[in-house]
């Protein structure tokens, strides 16, 4: 029975003490414990009647359940009914447009780095978000272009093209081959010349590549929407903080170092496969005499006004003014001016963007060119972008203290991305810095994107043509400058090791991996890495002696906290970490050195002690080949920790000390979250070993999962005697059984 038997509310202030607390009551053993306490549990549903229940369930209709399937499908609706018209649409106007103007030259910078024509990136400025507005469950996250998809979509729409490059010089093409191509370009509004011109390369070519970017956003969105169905969202847990922030660092410096040829006006090739980074750099080094001086004059001026207004003046204005100054947009507006009205084209070979047609496009069915070479690839694309979009989207959520759903986020940004499919867009994602801007700017809900969308749509049908004299370097000075968050997470790296050594072995093992090899194989072995060092902490883990604290029901491990006291004749272990096949004997090994018995040594210690004492000892030890039986009570203890009987007010002849430093084991299983058939054996050679040399092991703190499974394996059949509610009701258990020892030594001796 518990109880509080001193209660009187008074503090040791001096301490930081409560209120002083006693409990009086039996020790118990798990066993028992559970038959007084367990719940029964419940009768299992026949199968067939649970099937005709969820059926029905099913089939039910009526007014309720259809609002609550709505708000379930369409998260919008249920966000849209609590929304405060008054409040709240004049801030997600602001937020929107605000966002809108951002989202121009960031898409086109990132549709250029993903190998594809500029106006795609606004294209992504419209469709998928207006779709993500419908299905998402984030208020303030921006959906469109990102860096790390856009390198990994561009990463698979080069390696195709260079292939049907490569087909194309062998073959020529049909009327079946060509056709599809040419409807891709009669929805982009483009024709051989006019792209040709626009674009510098073969409007074929332009054709191929959105091929290639819709197909695998069409498997992308389908991926997600299958895994959102699923529930199986949870994917991404596996892909830690360490994991994504080293991986997105990595990608970060693919991406700079795709940017660098349109920096410096180079013609270089794109390479893929391993050692991207290198190979470019050598070709960057080869070519460098090329070096196009106007081109690079132009990026340098680009980056330091980006740098100097984003960095340094939006950052300082941000706390006084939420809309930050649109630096991204007005050198796009500066250098498509500058670029018109100074020839740059013409005059220095400055590369532009090209022709941008005006309106929407054509929507058309993806055609899957060749997509058993890149299926898979889609599919971690999609892992990819929602990992990064759902982290941002449970910040947010934090923030501002609402529930998302990761399944709904999933299956909304996969129906943003397979729509988009049908009007060349390739997969979406969220942008950290435009939602960070959206939310700064007081956007309270999706509408905001709505807005922004509103904006693009604007620009595509009207203003788009107007940026084809944009210099490209301008657009790579946006992405450059934009990476630099990325690039500071280098700086958590020494908290990170502070924090966990783990931790920051996976984040360097990734982004080492996802620079020197490439992005997809980087971000495998960071999984795998990741995998292992779990496995890893379970090995490393060792077992810790626990001692007394101050007299009471507490036990702390000793190389941790002082004013701790050993109970004699009792020692009390514990291991922090699951017992299972990777560890089981690594635990073996660790108890026998934390306790300093090794059960097979010191059975050959007590086979020699009793043959030395056959003769004068009152204990006679009989050993055989399995076990070691205590026939007769151990004499009294003496202070020096020896046993014997005295005579005649004298001490008895001095009997050998026993070699064993403690009576009972008592092992912490508080920290085990689970065990498997590996561990209970290894508990069970623990249990008879140490029996066989006459110490007893007690098992405390046990969770419910690990009793279930050790339950299921009979193991709490044979020892229930040995398995304790907690380590202090094992404690005790152990001293009484020593203090009963100690009585029949006492009575034996006072017979004699």
């Amino acid at each position: 029975m518990a109880g509080d038997d001193n209660m009187n509310g008074d503090f040791k202030s001096s301490e930081g003490l409560g209120p002083h607390v006693r409990v009086n009551r039996s020790a118990y053993r798990l066993g028992t414990f559970r038959r007084l306490y367990l719940k029964p549990d419940e009768p299992p549903t026949p199968l067939l009647t649970a099937a005709k229940d969820k059926l029905g369930l099913a089939l039910t209709c009526n007014k309720e359940k259809a609002k609550k399937t709505c708000h379930s499908v369409f998260p919008f609706m249920r966000i849209m009914r609590k929304y405060d018209v008054k409040n709240d649409l004049i801030n997600d106007l602001i937020a929107g447009l605000t966002v809108g103007i951002m989202q121009l030259p960031q898409g086109m910078a990132y549709a250029m780095l993903a190998d594809l024509p500029p106006v795609v990136g606004l294209y992504m400025s419209f469709f998928p978000t207006l779709i993500y507005f419908l299905f998402g469950t984030s208020k303030q996250i921006s959906m469109g272009t990102v860096a790390v998809v856009s390198l990994m979509t561009g990463g698979i729409v080069a390696r195709e093209t260079e292939a049907w490059r490569m087909s194309r010089m062998t073959t020529i093409p049909t009327t079946t081959t060509a056709a599809p191509l040419m409807t891709t370009l009669a929805t982009l509004g483009l024709d051989n010349t006019t792209a040709a011109a626009a674009t510098a390369m073969d409007a074929e070519e332009i054709a191929y590549k959105i091929q290639i970017a819709t197909s695998v956003a069409f498997i992308t969105g389908l991926a997600q929407i299958g895994m959102g169905l699923c529930r199986i969202g949870f994917v991404t847990t596996y892909m830690g903080d360490s994991l994504v922030s080293g991986f997105t660092t990595g990608a970060a410096v693919h991406v700079f170092t795709s940017q660098v040829k349109y920096a410096l006006g180079l013609k270089i090739p794109r390479y893929e496969n391993v050692f991207q980074i290198i190979r470019t750099y050598g070709s960057i080094i080869t070519n460098i005499p090329k070096t196009n001086i106007p081109e690079m004059v132009i990026t340098l001026i680009c980056i330091i006004i980006l740098y100097i207004v984003k960095v340094q003046i939006n950052q300082r204005i941000k706390d006084r003014c939420r809309i930050p100054i649109p630096i991204e947009l007005i050198v796009v507006v500066t250098g498509t001016l500058a670029s018109h009205y100074g020839n740059f084209r013409e005059m220095w070979g400055i590369r532009t963007v090209g022709k941008i047609p005006a309106g929407l496009p054509e929507p058309s069915i993806p055609t899957f060119v060749n997509v058993s070479s890149y299926g898979f690839e889609c599919v971690v694309v999609g892992i990819v972008a929602f990992a990064q979009s759902v982290s941002l989207a449970v910040l947010m959520a934090k923030k501002h203290h609402y529930d998302i759903d990761a399944n709904k986020e999933m299956i909304g940004y996969g129906a943003g991305t397979l729509f988009g499919s049908f009007f060349s867009c390739y997969p979406i994602a969220a942008s950290v810095s435009r939602s960070s801007v959206q939310d700064s700017a007081g956007g309270r809900s999706q509408l905001a994107s709505v807005f922004s969308a509103c904006l693009v749509l604007v620009v595509i049908l009207f203003i788009g043509p107007l940026f084809q004299e944009l210099p490209s370097c301008c657009l790579s000075a946006i992405i450059m400058v934009a990476l630099r968050s990325m690039f500071l997470q280098v700086l958590q790296l020494r908290q990170l090791f502070r924090v966990s050594p783990f931790d920051c072995a996976i984040w360097v093992v990734t982004f080492l991996a996802v620079v020197i090899l490439s992005v997809d194989l980087g971000l495998y072995i960071g999984i795998v890495f990741a995998f292992f060092t779990v496995v890893t902490r379970s090995q490393v883990a060792s077992v810790k002696t626990m001692e007394n604290l101050a007299d009471n029901d507490i036990y702390k491990m000793t190389d941790v906290y002082t004013k701790t006291e050993a109970r004699e004749g009792i020692r009390v272990i514990t291991y922090n970490t699951p017992l299972y096949y990777a560890n089981g004997e690594i635990f073996l090994k660790s108890v026998y050195r934390a306790t300093g018995v090794k059960p097979e040594k010191l059975r050959k210690v007590l086979k020699r002690m009793q043959a030395k004492t056959a003769l004068h000892s009152t204990t006679n030890l009989i050993v055989d080949e399995s076990t070691i039986v205590e026939l007769e009570p151990v004499p009294p203890r003496t202070s020096n920790g020896n046993y014997g009987k005295p005579a005649n007010g004298e001490a008895a002849e001095a009997a050998p000390k026993d070699p064993r430093p403690f009576r009972h084991l008592v092992i912490d299983c508080s920290a085990m979250a689970f065990v498997d058939p590996v561990g209970i054996k290894t508990f069970r050679q623990l249990i008879e070993e140490f029996k066989g040399v006459g110490i007893t092991v007690y098992l405390g703190g046990m969770r419910d999962e690990v009793w279930r499974t050790m339950e299921a394996a009979d193991f709490t059949t044979k020892y229930a005697d040995n398995i304790f509610l907690t380590v202090y009701d094992a404690v005790q258990t152990a001293e009484n059984s020593l203090r009963s020892e100690v009585k029949v030594d006492e009575m034996f001796v006072t017979h004699m």
